[in-house]
């Protein structure tokens, strides 16, 4: 069965806004730029819209040697930030239990974070030469991740965000749960059964449900936090594993895949992955 990529989203600092794509170019990590940067205290805890809905009002944008910042919009206050270089200090961070050491930015970088999020605050980022495996249960021993919650990609169909949708008061944007692919499938919860996909010339496995947390109760317009629409999940979608809506996806290797590309379901399972 044939369907085709309705968005592409890329997310260069973790839990700030994304950015909607026509393409998305794939490497070792997953989606080439994707969450390579994050948020940290001064110690290494990350910073996460689950601890501040503010970073929702960061815009990102990646330039050829780093990463634009704004606050709400580019028109307003923005900083730029070089890529930082082996000889930037480095920052040990605890990300779902995995230990990995990132590069600090600069001082100008700390400042505009920490003024805006009201907070000391750290930008920290991933460079290529650091490794993070994906859960060996799900992945492959050669399978790796940026700074996701433990996947390189993340997919939803928009039928399961149309079901969600008829269900509640107040309809929510995709971006709530941040997907990089966003498949046009009118089936609610199609996905469920995907175990093997192919979009454009790139192959994915689908390998895991993925449990879904506060953030999805952020209004990423307005930085508010509201019940909706994590309450109405729970009372359909709940598993032992918590609350599940989209699929964790892991990429076959190196490729690109464009907005409107065929998704090709290449294989199904019997039965949801726990």
């Amino acid at each position: 069965m044939v369907f085709r990529v309705a968005a592409l989203f890329r997310y260069p600092l973790k839990s700030a806004a994304g950015e909607q794509c026509e393409s998305l170019r794939l490497d070792r990590l997953g989606v080439e730029g994707d969450r390579r940067w994050m948020v940290t205290t001064p110690t290494g805890s990350p910073i996460t819209q689950r601890e501040v809905p503010a970073l929702a009002f960061i815009r990102t944008h990646l330039s050829e040697d780093g990463l634009l910042l704004s606050w709400k919009s580019r028109e307003t206050s923005t900083v730029c930030v070089k890529r930082p270089g082996p000889d930037a200090a480095d920052l040990n961070v605890t990300i779902w239990g995995d230990t990995v050491s990132l590069r600090l930015a600069d001082h100008e970088a700390t400042e505009w974070l920490s003024d805006r999020l009201g907070q000391d605050a750290r930008l920290a980022f991933m460079s290529d030469e650091t490794e993070r495996s994906v859960n060996p249960r799900y992945g492959k021993p050669d399978d790796r991740t940026a700074l996701t919650d433990g996947y390189p990609l993340h997919l939803i169909g928009s039928g399961s965000m149309a079901d969600l949708n008829s269900r509640l008061d107040v309809p929510v944007h995709v971006n709530r749960f941040r997907p990089n692919i966003y498949v046009e499938c009118p089936e609610a919860f199609a996905e469920d059964q995907w175990q093997r996909v192919r979009i454009g010339n790139c192959g994915f496995r689908v390998v895991k449900p993925c449990p879904r947390c506060s953030v999805t109760t952020v209004d990423p317009d307005t930085a508010n936090r509201d019940k909706e629409p994590l309450l109405t999940l729970s009372r359909y979608r709940k598993r032992d594993g918590g609350v599940m809506f989209g699929q964790n996806v892991i990429h076959d290797g190196p490729g690109e895949i464009k907005l409107g590309d065929h998704v090709e379901v290449v294989s199904r399972r019997d039965a949801p992955v726990a």
